[in-house]
């Protein structure tokens, strides 16, 4: 079984993003955990251990996000018409960050989804969001982050950016594989560069790409402008009609940069597709 982790705030973007993952996966055996953190609306002073008020506003919190977190799993089942027994609910006092690292543990999640906050695309805005601090403080799992109340759509045309300088592991990159095995979808492999200056390595890590999926999905698409690489892929993405985008994340590359800078904490800025952000797994 599948074990699909949803963090929710109760918010249209979060909702969405609850809506687009059961689409995305209703076939197959798969769950989906509903979770809200309520930890940032906590604000306990040194005596909440015996300060009775301070207790009722906590048990008050507690239970708002589990009659919240009901309401939500309620409309998504009258929306997607899945059975209950594919939901549950969960809430917790922790902050996010510590609660969703938690549950991955727990529940041994295959993937996390997050929904896009209502930055106003500045990098400076975007720096501090819980997705980014996740990210940074290493990968749980693989993480999609679904953009600002987006409508569900069959993913037949799907990218994967890299600058193909490493082998791709096929245990990184196997959540992107099944999808586009199960969809039927069409894989456009972006490289931001010219195809001349390929490498005979980047070719052969190209070629063994290429082999993880069915035959005939997927091509190389090269672009190659002067503005950053997070906005060149963006505009890939949208201007090709591209239903998600995939990349591994590269933990340990030089200042977190995957090509010359840190796209994955850049890409987000642009984000008006889904983007899957998958763990770098040494095979």
């Amino acid at each position: 079984m599948k074990n699909i982790l949803i963090a929710t705030d109760f918010s249209k973007e979060s909702y969405c993003a609850l809506y687009y993952t059961a689409e995305l996966f209703r076939e197959g055996d798969t769950r989906f955990l509903i979770a809200n953190f309520y930890g940032e609306a906590i604000h306990k002073s040194i005596y909440s251990l015996v300060n009775e008020e301070e207790f009722v506003r906590e048990t008050k919190i507690s239970h708002s996000a589990q009659e919240n977190c009901t309401k939500v799993m309620h409309q998504v089942i009258r929306d997607t018409g899945l059975p209950k027994e594919r939901f549950e609910v969960m809430y917790s006092e922790e902050k996010l960050e510590s609660g969703i690292k938690e549950l991955v543990k727990q529940h041994k999640i295959d993937l996390l989804v997050m929904a896009t906050s209502k930055h106003e695309g500045s990098l400076s805005q975007l720096q501090d969001t819980h997705t980014t601090k996740i990210i940074n403080k290493g990968l749980p799992c693989p993480i999609l982050i679904v953009p600002r109340e987006m409508d569900y759509k069959v993913p037949k045309k799907i990218a994967f950016a890299s600058d193909l300088k490493r082998p791709i592991p096929e245990t990184s990159i196997k959540l992107f594989v099944a999808l586009a095995e199960h969809f039927k979808s069409q894989v456009h492999v972006v490289y931001d560069g010219e195809e001349e200056g390929l490498s005979k390595k980047q070719w052969a890590n190209f070629t063994n790409l290429k082999k993880l999926f069915p035959e005939d999905s997927v091509k190389l698409v090269t672009t190659f402008t002067h503005i950053e690489i997070s906005r060149t892929i963006a505009e890939y993405v949208k201007n090709n009609k591209i239903d998600l985008l995939g990349m591994i994340y590269y933990k340990h590359s030089i200042a977190g940069n995957i090509f010359r800078e840190p796209v994955v904490e850049n890409i987000d800025r642009h984000l008006s597709f889904p983007f899957l952000i998958l763990p770098e797994i040494l095979e």
